[in-house]
This record gives C-alpha cells, sequence and structure tokens, in this order.
C-alpha cells in the first residue's frame, strides 16, 4: 500500500455519466478532494451488521477462548472492507455493474454476518466458504480491471495472484477438522495481509486519494464508536436504569466520546508520512483500534450488568481495561505514522507517549483492580480520554512543514 500524499490525489468522481467500467485515478488534480460515494455509505450497512454480530458474541463469551475467536473472525470481516474500499478508492466508476456487483458483495457479507454465530465452532466450515467467495469477487473486480485497463495490469495481477493463493487454504479448511482448520485460516491471512506489501512497485504508480481513504476509515470508525453506544445503552437497559449501571454507562460514553474526539480532531488534519511502511502501520493500526472499540464496549456493558455490591468478574475486568489500552496504543501508532497537513491550520496533537501511558495505566488497573467498582473503571477510561485531551489542548500549535518530495 502506497503513502497517502496531497500530490496523488485521486479526483473527484462525476456521476452524472458514469463510465462504463473501472476507471484509474489521475494525478494532474491534486487539491480537488474525492468523496464517499451513496454505494460505498450504504455497502458500509452489511459491515454495520457483522461488526455487531462480533460485539454480541464477545458479550456472550468474554473468556479468553471468547477474545480469541472474535480476533480469528475479526480480521477477515475487516479484511474484507479494506479489499473492496481500496479497489473503489482506486477503480470504482460506480456504474451500473460496480453496483451489481457491490450488491452482491453486500449479500456475501450479510451471509458473513450469519455464519458469525458459533464462526469458530459448528459454522466455522461455512464462515471459510462465504469469506472465501467474498475474495473471489474481489478477485473478479481486479479481472475486471486487468481486461480494461492495461496500465493497471501489473498491480491486478499481482493481487489476483496473490488473493487467489490466499483463498485456496480458505477453501481446503472446509474439509478438515481443528486445528488444522485455523492453520489454514492463519495461512490465507497471511498470504491476504502481505500480498499489498509485495506490490509497492506497482502500487506507487495507482495512488490513493488523500481525502477519500481517510474518510473511508472515519466511517468505519463511526461504525464500531456507534456499536460501542448501543452496548452501553443495552447495559443499561438490562439493569432496568439502576443508578450504578447509569454511571458506570455515563462514564463508558465518556470514554468513546473521548477516543472520537482525539482520532477525528487529529486524522482528519493530517497525511501519512511518506517513509518506508508508514502506509501499512496506519493501515494495520487501525484493525488494532476497530477491535479495541468494538470489544470496550461489549466490556462496557459486561460491567454496566455486574450485580450491585458483588465484584467485578475478572473476565468483565480483563476485557473492559484490555481493550481500552489497545484503542490508545493503536491510536498513538496511528499518529506517529501521520503528519500535520500543511495547506490547513495545524491542530495540536496529542504525544503518542500520553496515550501509551494511559494504556500502561488502564493494564494495571486490569491486573490489580479486582476490588474497584464498574463505574471506577469506566471512569478511568474516561478520565484518561480527558486528561490527554486537555493535554493536547496545552501543547503549543506546531509549526507545518511541508515534507520533502
Amino acid at each position: 500500500m502506497p503513502q497517502v500524499h496531497p500530490r496523488l490525489a485521486a479526483p473527484p468522481q462525476s456521476h452524472d455519466k458514469a463510465p462504463s467500467g473501472p476507471t484509474l485515478p489521475a494525478t494532474d488534480t491534486a487539491h480537488q478532494e474525492r468523496r464517499a460515494t451513496w454505494s460505498e455509505l450504504f455497502c458500509d450497512l452489511a459491515y454495520v451488521v457483522a461488526v455487531a454480530q462480533l460485539a454480541h458474541g464477545l458479550k456472550q463469551a468474554p473468556t479468553a477462548a471468547g477474545v480469541a475467536a472474535f480476533a480469528v473472525l475479526f480480521v477477515p470481516v475487516w479484511w474484507s472492507w479494506i479489499g473492496i474500499t481500496f479497489y473503489a478508492d482506486r477503480f470504482d466508476s460506480d456504474n451500473v455493474v460496480d453496483r451489481l456487483l457491490l450488491a452482491l458483495h453486500m449479500l456475501v457479507v450479510a451471509a458473513l454476518a450469519v455464519q458469525l454465530h458459533e464462526g469458530t465452532g459448528v459454522n466455522a466450515p461455512g464462515f471459510a466458504l462465504v469469506y472465501g467467495v467474498l475474495r473471489l469477487l474481489l478477485i473478479l473486480q481486479y479481472a475486471r480491471v486487468h481486461w480494461r485497463l492495461p496500465a493497471a495490469r501489473p498491480l491486478a495481477r499481482r493481487y489476483m495472484a496473490g488473493f487467489s493463493l490466499a483463498v485456496l487454504p480458505w477453501l481446503a479448511s472446509i474439509f478438515v477438522a481443528p486445528p488444522l482448520r485455523f492453520a489454514l485460516w492463519a495461512a490465507g491471512l497471511m498470504i491476504d495481509l502481505v500480498t499489498p506489501l509485495t506490490a509497492r512497485s506497482q502500487q506507487a504508480a495507482l495512488p490513493l486519494s488523500p481525502s477519500h481513504l481517510p474518510e473511508r476509515f472515519g466511517l468505519f470508525t463511526i461504525i464500531v464508536l456507534g456499536e460501542s453506544l448501543v452496548a452501553v445503552v443495552g447495559g443499561v437497559a438490562e439493569q432496568h436504569q439502576s443508578p450504578a449501571s447509569v454511571l458506570t454507562a455515563v462514564l463508558a460514553f465518556c470514554f468513546a466520546f473521548g477516543i472520537w474526539w482525539l482520532y477525528f480532531d487529529n486524522v482528519s488534519h493530517a497525511i501519512v508520512h511518506r517513509t518506508r511502511f508508514s502506509g501499512q502501520t496506519w493501515v494495520y493500526m487501525h484493525l488494532i483500534l476497530m477491535m479495541g472499540l468494538t470489544a470496550s464496549g461489549a466490556g462496557a456493558e459486561r460491567l454496566i450488568n455486574s450485580p450491585p455490591g458483588e465484584p467485578v468478574a475478572d473476565s468483565a475486568r480483563w476485557l473492559f481495561c484490555a481493550a481500552t489500552a489497545s484503542c490508545f496504543v493503536s491510536l498513538g501508532a496511528i499518529l506517529l505514522a501521520t503528519a500535520p497537513l500543511a495547506p490547513q491550520r495545524p491542530r495540536r496533537q496529542p504525544r503518542p507517549t500520553l496515550l501509551s501511558a494511559s494504556a500502561g495505566v488502564m493494564l494495571l488497573i486490569a491486573a490489580q483492580g479486582a476490588r474497584l467498582r464498574p463505574f471506577l473503571m469506566t471512569g478511568s477510561a474516561g478520565l484518561l480520554t480527558a486528561l490527554v485531551l486537555l493535554a493536547m489542548r496545552a501543547l503549543p500549535r506546531p509549526t507545518p512543514k511541508r515534507e520533502p518530495d
């Protein structure tokens, strides 16, 4: 994946007369912005359902095994979204064929969401099959690119080869039992994740949009934050709005609100460094952030539902505290991979060390906070985000410097 930079912006898409097939991005309109299309926003609804299913499964089994299953299932769901998002950023013309393929993609994602229940158990073969179909759809789209766009053929060939190779372990896993099944899943995911890293030279010829891609990641972040709010509201409803549950929920909301503030106040005013692997760091750290936000919502609901006067279950405490710690760490890594956007007014950016220290505090609470009340745990997370925000406001505004060409 190339680094996102304003010099390499894609032009805005005009849908008055959509092209008949995939189109190439242009590099001569760097100061024009491209926005997400209505088709992309509609597609995200399918992933809303998938994220909700993942969060529900984690809430039902907040154990070490449940967390492992959550991670194993979350990565393919997220990676399928990455695949369609990066394809659309480079080639989507939003024509009739693209929309029909998008509708088919959404149906398959809905089927994937159905298989997420017991996705590492009885439904594991179905999950592997549906995920394989998703990857085959993406390969079909790159085959269209290869056919219609000669300039994009080197990248399309590399992706088609890598993604096709990655599908084979998933399809083979349908016919074997654990633990070999999960070893094949790991092999397939590894090939999927590594394939873009082997195509850096091909990607450089087809740059990503510095306006569209951050917007798409921001929209997925909103989806995950929305699931956290659903978990908070659900937890209070199940406790019949007791004062303790309401206080715990309000403080959990403060954490989610603080993360939203930190993320969007900085990511929307920054570009990814052009140093090697900064782009990959920015993308893959979003995976950790998305998982952490989803898990923190599930953990918060478990804390809200803790019986009054009884010690908080170790599983609920560790789930919430470890999830919030991962949010702090991943957000810090994302900030390290970015720089203020020179043409815009620079923003005060929180130092990643503050976020790392916040993660350490949450892990300390997880290890030593067995006697803490639930509202003190969610309150600690909310307070830490507030302190980081206050520290950010106290920092001097940086002087923007344009990175060398």
